[in-house]
């Protein structure tokens, strides 16, 4: 299995753990969207490497959890943690348009 495909699988399981997390909570719907389309990402875009959509969805889960009504959790919020060091790695560093920049996102 090469490093890409290890890197996927590990930006999706991730993802797929907070939407199950989350699905049954009372948060803003859009945090699901966010969760749902990098998943389908993952899944079916594979010209998108794993670090962008990585990047993408913490952004996207950033601008719904600024106003502090959508509380995720502790173990969520380590999961965060972990996609924004994924989003780093490979080669992928990000400045003005990655991780940081609200603008990029789902």
């Amino acid at each position: 299995m090469n490093e890409s495909k290890i890197l996927r699988d590990q930006v999706f399981d991730i993802v797929d753990a907070m939407y199950n997390d989350l699905v049954d909570e009372s948060i803003d719907e859009h945090i699901l969207k966010v969760l749902y389309t990098a998943a389908v990402h993952l899944k079916n875009k594979k010209n998108e490497t794993a670090q962008v959509i990585a990047a993408k969805t913490v952004n996207g889960i950033t601008m719904w959890t600024m106003n502090g009504k959508n509380h995720l959790g502790d173990e969520n919020a380590e999961r965060i943690r972990v996609l924004m060091r994924l989003s780093r790695t490979g080669g992928y560093k990000w400045y003005s348009s990655g991780v940081g920049s609200l603008g990029i996102q789902f």
